[in-house]
């Protein structure tokens, strides 16, 4: 059932217009797993925050509209733990179908770029597949380039419904965001080396 495309109404500064985005708590569970599945995937990331990271949810009018994580700790895979040290890395992002191109996607990275900047990050990174066109698109606008290494293979953890899971990985391009805080991201190029 679909409540209609998101309203965008002038409001006075330091007003909400459009999608409300916050971290999740245990009560938004029911509703996550109801429009997105993967009812263990969001039992684990809201356990886990905010010491692994911080899943964010946005809701347009009174029902969920996004969802996306922002991890903070040491990512899983060794090409970004080794080049991007330090850079918080934005997955899963997922928006309610029939409220894609509204601002939704959007609205959740603004608030996860702000809560990596507001922690004195100076980067953000996500992955995305080749074939996601949209996608790429969405977060070239938004300010993210392609690194310059090429695809990495990323962790993929899918949950059965008999709660155990399966661990595989895809390939992916990975996009970085500069956030405007003074720190350099401590990146390194494992084939350059600086002598002195």
């Amino acid at each position: 059932m679909s409540s209609g495309p998101v309203q965008r109404t002038w409001a006075p500064p330091g007003f909400q217009v459009g999608p409300a985005v916050r971290p999740a708590r245990a009560a938004d569970l029911p509703e996550l797993a109801g429009t997105f599945r993967q009812l263990r995937y969001f039992t684990e990331r809201i356990a886990r925050q905010p010491r692994l990271g911080i899943l964010f949810v946005a809701h347009a009018g009174n029902r969920l509209a996004g969802t996306a994580f922002l991890r903070m700790q040491a990512a899983e895979e060794w090409e970004l733990r080794q080049r991007l040290r330090g850079v918080p890395i934005l997955s899963n992002v997922q928006v309610a179908p029939d409220l894609r191109r509204q601002g939704v996607g959007s609205a959740i990275m603004r608030a996860a770029e702000g809560y990596a900047r507001a922690r004195g990050r100076a980067y953000i990174a996500l992955g995305v597949t080749a074939t996601n066109a949209a996608a790429r698109r969405l977060y070239a606008k938004r300010g993210y380039a392609e690194w310059e290494f090429g695809e990495v293979n990323a962790m993929v953890v899918e949950y059965g419904t008999d709660g155990g899971r399966r661990f595989s990985t895809e390939r992916c391009l990975i996009m970085v965001k500069p956030l405007g805080c003074v720190r350099s991201p401590q990146r390194r190029r494992t084939s350059q080396r600086q002598t002195a």
